[in-house]
């Protein structure tokens, strides 16, 4: 074990050691990636950038310390090498994994032999997860193929009709007001000014004199936009945007900044209604109170510090069309987290400076930056441990807008309440699947401004002690199922789906999901699994505070969960089921089939729009009706990855038969013929963690029988295979006094001779054991004992055919302990 973990690092040791010596060769390494993006203002270069110079070995003199800059061998680069950076007469590509797909491959190998290289070698490795164990056992399938060419939708009328909503303002803004010096105004997301200053009537540029100008000025400006739409928009779609350049824009806007309502609080109460807490009939118990956690911190701007000039994303203008995706946002996320690491030489008390500040869209680094993650940046190790932001006052909002997070043990559905609705520790029914008290205890929520590397935490270089794992939620759809039947479009008895536009939910529960405890002082932030007890007392602050290091640690906050949301265009896709199908909510057999639905469904929509596979993601839930919580209606329900919603889901339920019926044909036509899942019909790179959750013949089973109404047709080839796996199993465990036979003859009462798929003569007389339908939980997939079980008095034992499956020890202890 020592020398499988250090012996790379001994190896040059003991080689120079050998008698003769094996002289070392000395390799400078060097990384390339976006979060080498900071470059401090007195730098030419970023460090990407002077990395990839001296890779090409051009002589940029000495660095700052006036010591030289060796030339550097290998570059270390994640997908920034993908998009096109050209470097030179590059020889060689070493993959650590499994690119996602072919494309991805081309690109990344096609970095080498660029400039007439005689020879230029690809080494790609496979990690130890499915998708790499896939394509390196089957590498024709990565390395050779045809790609497809990308495509533009230019036909698209959410896109379309983003644009010139956009277009509208901007030309509206400059008939309106007058010059502003760039100086005046330097924060980029408030140049439109507020939310209140637009529904003020009295304001230099408002939503009433924006209605008037919209009227008078109606022929010019659809002129105007005549000029430049997409000619591929069909006929009656442009007229349809003509003809309410004035109706819909002002429309998409009114409903954005709740236009003609109340104004309301920060708690979403009208400013004349007092605002009290939520009743309930379960009291706050003793451990769901904290006093600490209801403190609100609101840092003053100390002495030197420069000014907070962003407000809070809901009461800009822009941030909030944005965010109600009213504007386009061009697939770029505007809700970015920041990773901060100070520089801490450069920094004061007055102001920080950073060395590095890498970021991403916040879904993305709810998981990438989580904290307690470790983030490598430039050859170092840097621990996420701190909630942060430049503009102090941002993280005392995030605080101050906390929102309760209630998430059911049983379904995982999930939702949030404002504070004034709820209260921490609180539990509810939950309104999907139907438990009592399964949604909760309600934790705080917290939408996250950054992460940082706390300043006094040194740099690591190590790879031991791997931190806790925690990852984001997938997307989950908050709203309730529409009542309204007209709202709805039937595909037949058992199918019918409802085109909305809804926020989804994302959050990160922490490691073991126990969430995390957070200082609201001074924004330390750890895992509450390893949270140390000195947390809640005098520690560290996290930025560079010389004057006061230490933080008095008086308002922790335990279990907080962190989170997002985005708003997209949503199909949902009710499924009605019949006896004696059931899809109980939280079960292992639910999970499989809607799981494998969601993923062919949202693939054969790709495929019949021409989309890329990452386009529209699909997930699940039970219907919140009262139907959903008997098992007897589920909903399915697709999405837009594109920031804000494409459009692409709305065109789907035009299609939805045809995307049914080709999720159907993905199902039952793999062309390797597999037993379950694999890369040539369900699998992919990115849902290679539910792999072992994709069962195609499971999943066409269902799908055939929601789209024909026929009768349930199981598989009878994968029937015997599980009910042999299952028999010689039992034969293993040499039970004592109990003897199993495999296809034997059962002479029953006023039945005469049955054959039954395993015969038990035991301490207990002769029993029969077979096998159930996965959804079907008391119908034997044999129907030669289906009468035996009905009608003679032999005990027949069903048990589920994929439990054989996936935990096979467990379904063969569970039989045994029923027979002895």
């Amino acid at each position: 074990m020592f020398v499988a973990r250090k012996g790379y690092y001994r190896a040059s040791t003991v080689d120079i050691l050998r008698v003769p010596p094996i002289p070392p060769i000395s390799l400078i390494a060097a990384e390339h990636t976006a979060q080498l993006n900071t470059a401090q203002a007195q730098d030419v270069f970023s460090k990407a950038e002077e990395n990839e110079l001296l890779f090409q070995d051009v002589d940029l003199g000495p660095d700052e310390n006036d010591h030289e800059r060796p030339a550097i061998d290998v570059l270390s680069c994640t997908t920034t090498m993908e998009v096109g950076i050209d470097i030179g007469t590059l020889s060689g590509v070493a993959l650590r994994n499994m690119p996602p797909a072919r494309a991805n491959y081309q690109q990344r190998s096609g970095r080498a032999g660029r400039r007439g290289t005689a020879v230029a070698t690809v080494t790609a490795f496979g990690s130890a997860d499915s998708h790499d164990e896939h394509y390196f056992t089957n590498p024709e399938q990565m390395i050779s193929g045809a790609v497809e060419d990308p495509k533009l939708t230019l036909d698209n009328y959410e896109i379309t009709r983003r644009h010139v909503t956009a277009f509208l303002l901007q030309q509206y803004h400059q008939d309106r007001l007058p010059d502003i010096a760039p100086e005046e105004q330097p924060h980029l997301f408030a140049v439109l000014g507020t939310v209140a200053e637009f529904k003020s009537p009295v304001a230099t540029i408002n939503r009433n004199d924006f209605s008037n100008w919209l009227n008078e000025n109606t022929t010019q400006l659809v002129s105007a936009v005549e000029e430049w739409v997409p000619t591929e928009l069909s006929g009656d779609e442009r007229k349809r945007l003509m003809d309410g350049i004035v109706t819909e824009t002002l429309a998409a806007i009114d409903q954005a900044i709740e236009f003609g309502k109340d104004e309301k609080d920060e708690k979403g109460k009208p400013a004349s209604e007092k605002v009290t807490p939520a009743k309930s009939t379960e009291a706050p118990t003793a451990e769901a109170e904290d006093d600490t956690d209801g403190l609100e911190i609101e840092l003053p701007a100390e002495e030197g510090e420069a000014a907070a000039t962003q407000i809070a994303a809901s009461k800009n203008l822009l941030d909030r069309l944005l965010y109600k995706g009213v504007l386009p946002r061009y697939a770029f996320p505007t809700d970015v987290a920041t990773f901060y690491i100070f520089d801490r030489d450069k920094s004061t008390s007055y102001e920080a400076a950073f060395k590095f500040s890498p970021s991403q869209g916040l879904a993305v680094a709810l998981s990438q930056y989580a904290p307690g993650k470790e983030v490598w940046v430039s050859g170092k190790k840097y621990m996420s441990g701190a909630i942060y932001s430049p503009m102090r006052k941002e993280r005392s909002i995030a605080w101050k807008e906390r929102r309760l997070y209630y998430e059911c043990e049983s379904c995982q559905y999930a939702s949030t309440k404002s504070q004034s609705e709820g209260y921490k520790g609180q539990t509810l029914d939950c309104p999907a699947c139907g438990r009592a008290g399964s949604m909760g205890p309600a934790r705080y929520w917290l939408r996250p401004p950054g992460f940082a590397h706390p300043v006094s935490r040194q740099e690591g270089v190590s790879t031991e002690d791997p931190p806790a794992k925690s990852y984001a939620t997938r997307a989950k759809l908050v709203a309730p199922t529409p009542a309204d039947p007209t709202k709805w479009i039937a595909v037949n008895d058992r199918i019918k789906v409802h085109h909305l536009k809804e926020h989804l939910l994302v959050t990160n529960r922490g490691p073991k999901q126990e969430g995390y405890t957070y200082c609201t002082i001074c924004g330390v932030i750890e895992p509450s699994v390893t949270a140390s007890e000195a947390f809640v007392a005098n520690h560290p602050k996290p930025y560079p505070d010389e004057r006061e290091p230490l933080c008095p640690g008086s308002g922790t906050s335990t279990g907080l969960v962190l989170g997002t949301d985005f708003i997209t265009n949503v199909l949902l896709i009710s499924l009605k089921i019949d006896e004696p199908l059931t899809l109980q909510p939280g079960t292992l057999a639910t999970d499989v089939a809607l799981r494998t639905l969601s993923e062919a469904i949202s693939k054969s929509a790709c495929l019949v729009l021409g989309l890329e596979p990452t386009e529209i993601q699909g997930e699940y839930r039970p219907a919140l009706s009262p139907l959903g919580k008997t098992g007897r209606e589920v909903e399915l329900y697709l999405y837009d990855t594109l920031a804000g919603g494409a459009g692409f889901v709305q065109q789907v339920s035009t299609q939805i038969t045809d995307v049914l019926s080709k999720a159907l044909t993905l199902l039952e036509t793999c062309p390797t013929k597999c037993d379950k899942s694999c890369y040539r019909c369900l699998r992919s790179y990115k849902n290679k963690f539910e792999h072992e959750l994709l069962d195609r013949k499971l999943g066409a089973t269902l799908l055939r029988h929601l789209l024909t109404g026929d009768p349930l047709s199981w598989d009878s080839d994968r029937t015997k295979s599980s009910t042999d796996l299952l028999f010689n199993d039992l034969v293993r465990q040499e039970a004592e006094g109990i003897e199993f036979e495999r296809n034997a003859k059962l002479s029953v009462p006023g039945m005469g001779d049955v054959i039954v798929p395993i015969l038990v003569n035991g301490l207990k007389g002769t029993c029969v054991i077979g096998l159930s339908g996965p959804l079907t939980l008391d119908e034997p997939l044999d129907p030669e004992i289906k009468d035996v079980k009905e009608y003679s008095s032999v005990p027949v034992f069903l048990t589920d055919e994929l439990l054989v499956r996936s935990n096979l020890p467990s379904v063969s202890s569970e039989l045994l302990a029923k027979l002895t």
